[in-house]
């Protein structure tokens, strides 16, 4: 299922399809791990920034947390009937500490997408903290081979160069 875009990012903002600048600045900020109730789901607002750890999605495909996923997917679908947004931001509990490891990170993040790609409350994702190492444009890279229609944000300075990584 392909998406269609709701939201384009020029010049470190946000706006909606018709020109609209939306604000994420300041959105509520809250922990994947309590994210998985209709409860969690009616406090949100328009826009809410969704802090996934690493060790909650599962660091390399044997140990992704599909009963989190799934529970995960549940709330942003009561997000999606709701008319609310999220963008979600991968938290690296544990820091990457290898190549290797730094790949299982995009790749759980992947998967998480794959496991959401459904959900039209999602926008897109925050990119990597500049402590994982991790690449932000290889993360990119990623995750739009299959979600062309996700924004990317950041509060790091050096990645928001590229104007179009939106600043939250």
């Amino acid at each position: 299922m392909k998406l269609e875009k709701q939201f384009l990012s020029k010049n470190n903002m946000l706006y909606a399809l018709d020109g609209t600048e939306c604000s994420v600045m300041n959105s509520p900020v809250l922990k994947g791990a309590e994210c998985c109730s209709e409860k969690a789901a009616q406090n949100a607002g328009f826009f809410s920034c969704i802090e996934l750890c690493w060790t909650q999605v599962g660091c390399n495909e044997e140990s992704y947390n599909e009963e989190f996923l799934a529970g995960f997917r549940d709330y942003l679908k009561i997000l999606d009937e709701k008319k609310c947004f999220a963008f979600i931001v991968p938290v690296a509990d544990k820091l990457p500490a290898s190549e290797d490891e730094k790949d299982a990170f995009v790749a759980s993040f992947k998967h998480c997408a794959r496991r959401i790609k459904d959900c039209s409350s999602v926008v897109g994702f925050a990119l990597p903290a500049p402590e994982t190492g991790v690449d932000s444009a290889f993360f990119m890279d990623e995750l739009r081979q299959k979600h062309g229609h996700y924004v990317f944000f950041s509060k790091d300075d050096s990645i928001l160069a590229d104007s179009s990584v939106v600043k939250y």
